[in-house]
């Protein structure tokens, strides 16, 4: 992974948007190459976050089927590379998060999860 990655996340008020939420900033805290966008402040001031989604390689991260996510960024005409479905694999390891505000036990074995996948899904990128 040589080129910078933007990962745009789900901001759900749900605990599930809250696993979302830490994994991608713990990954871009954690890797000079990945950048954490806010999907709220692209949708309010495209301007303002236009010049971190111009210089990065696109992933979202998606939090529930909705897909706030993707539906944002096609309205705002943005090239995904890659979107992650994280409620999927979360279940599929039958995880289950219970607080929207803070990572309690599920919450922080999904957010272990998801970076490992996350890692993984843009490895090649």
């Amino acid at each position: 992974m040589d080129e910078k990655i933007a990962l745009v996340s789900c901001s759900g008020l749900s605990p599930l948007g809250l696993v979302v939420r830490a994994a991608t900033v713990e990954l871009a805290l954690d890797n000079e190459n990945i950048v954490a966008a806010c999907i709220t402040e692209y949708s309010a001031q495209p301007n303002t976050c236009a010049p971190i989604l111009d210089d990065a390689k696109i992933v979202s991260i998606t939090g529930c089927r909705d897909d706030c996510v993707s539906a944002i960024l096609k309205e705002k005409n943005v090239d995904v590379i890659k979107n992650i479905d994280a409620e999927t694999l979360i279940k599929a390891y039958d995880i289950n998060p219970n607080d929207a505000v803070r990572l309690d036990d599920e919450g922080e074995k999904a957010v272990k999860l998801l970076k490992k996948f996350i890692l993984g899904e843009i490895e090649d990128i």
